[in-house]
């Protein structure tokens, strides 16, 4: 009897990490393996990743998000910079990340992500944080529930 409560919080996630297809104006955009990073109480910020792939036939671009649980949403891309001999990676916020026609964005830990900035809540390991995604041209929003884990599912 004990089985089912875990087997029940596996095909959950499951579910959650399905592909989700969205048509808006016009435009097909297909969400992936989509998760934000669990942390602890006193955090700031947190990250989301996923795959996001452009089946429209232009190119369009992720010009932000925003999410209940947090004051904003930024895109951020992975800078490496040589510093006294080493390579040192940071990170930079940016305006929009371009997605070519029939091309993917991923958004994976130590790559670009998106930043979730000012936590107004905590959201623990297993429960799900809303992300509308917004894309351009337009002002296309997509709202995505991400499932939230301590580390990437496989």
């Amino acid at each position: 009897m004990q089985e089912y409560p875990m087997l029940t919080r596996h095909v959950f996630l499951f579910l959650c990490c399905l592909s989700t297809a969205v048509l808006a104006d016009g435009v097909q955009i297909q969400v992936k393996n989509a998760w934000i990073q669990a942390v602890p109480p006193v955090a700031e910020a947190t990250a989301a990743y996923m795959k996001i792939k452009n089946l429209s036939p232009s190119s369009i671009r992720l010009i932000g998000a925003s999410s209940p649980v947090a004051e904003k949403v930024e895109p951020m891309v992975t800078t490496r910079q040589q510093r006294n001999g080493q390579e040192v990676l940071g990170m930079e916020s940016v305006d929009y990340m371009e997605i070519p026609s029939g091309g993917s964005l991923d958004l994976k830990p130590g790559g670009n992500h998106l930043m979730i900035m000012g936590l107004t809540s905590h959201p623990k390991e297993g429960e799900q944080v809303k992300l509308t995604l917004r894309f351009a041209p337009g002002d296309q929003r997509i709202d995505v529930d991400l499932p939230v884990v301590k580390q990437e599912p496989k």
